[in-house]
């Protein structure tokens, strides 16, 4: 009894284990002719596959944190495959925006390259930073710049944006802003109409703990299509960074929208996670 017990866990965790790899990105940075690479885990789907991708961005405090990997656990487990691409490892490593940019349209491309995925139905989620890129990842700017062709992403997911921060972006007012330093001031002008959620916290710290910038941010969007688009989810009682498993502060330039030496929570909350992976989920199962 004890060896069949020791040869199913073996089984399990190698079952497990080839269901993940690493694998190499390639990207450049628009214009750009020379060609970088960026490692990101990909995970195959569980059980029946359905032809669909989910791109996976961690937030600034980097790979290492493991925020995304509880999400491609629960996408790939109901037949999506994921990527979750290693953008940067740890906070002191993050590369400029224009960087992150080159790598996201990388992996689009990626995994459209795929023969077990539909072009057409590969999806993005991202958590604060990853949601900034999320969300700006609906803009013409990101297709034109990064030469995205004929692709486009099918479905955006934001998980706990920085609201004000697009605000600003979408009216050009980028100086000061450190995330958009080497963006153009106009990069949100254009919107291509990809169907967006936003996964909010009404106690974020970021957003001056009212929950009110991001419905603002809808109101503002100067793309009828777009706005039509995008859905909000606000959890009352969410702060920023729900999902890190762990709760903490920390004091941030960009917190309390701007304001400097503010301190941002990160309250972690289970029942928040949980039904912040379901309602990803019923946006992506959407028709």
């Amino acid at each position: 009894m004890r060896f069949l017990l020791v040869s199913l866990l073996l089984f399990f965790s190698v079952k497990q284990a080839a269901a993940q790899s690493w694998v190499k990105i390639d990207y450049s940075l628009g214009n750009a002719n020379e060609v970088s690479q960026v490692e990101a885990l990909l995970r195959t789907p569980e059980g029946a596959a359905n032809r669909q991708a989910v791109l996976l961005l961690h937030h600034a405090g980097g790979f290492s944190f493991n925020t995304t990997g509880q999400y491609g656990e629960f996408l790939s487990q109901r037949g999506f495959l994921t990527l979750e691409l290693k953008m940067f490892n740890s906070y002191t490593e993050r590369p400029s925006t224009r960087v992150l940019h080159g790598q996201v349209m990388g992996a689009l491309k990626f995994l459209a390259a795929r023969p077990d995925i539909d072009p057409s139905k590969i999806s993005a989620m991202g958590m604060s930073l990853g949601a900034y890129l999320v969300m700006a990842s609906a803009s013409s700017w990101f297709y034109d710049e990064f030469k995205g062709g004929d692709l486009r992403f099918k479905r955006l997911i934001a998980v706990y944006p920085i609201c004000w921060f697009m605000s600003e972006g979408l009216k050009g007012q980028t100086q000061g802003i450190n995330l958009f330093s080497d963006l153009p001031p106009n990069f949100l002008q254009k919107w291509e109409g990809v169907p967006l959620l936003m996964l909010v916290g009404g106690k974020d710290d970021y957003d001056g703990g009212k929950g009110e910038p991001c419905p603002a941010f809808i109101k503002q969007l100067n793309d009828e299509r777009q706005a039509k688009v995008t859905q909000l989810q606000i959890y009352p009682t969410a702060t920023h960074g729900w999902d890190h498993g762990k709760t903490y502060s920390f004091p941030v330039r960009g917190a309390c929208l701007g304001r400097s030496n503010c301190m941002n929570r990160n309250v972690f909350s289970p029942a928040i996670v949980e039904q912040g992976k379901q309602d990803a989920l019923n946006f992506l199962m959407a028709p």
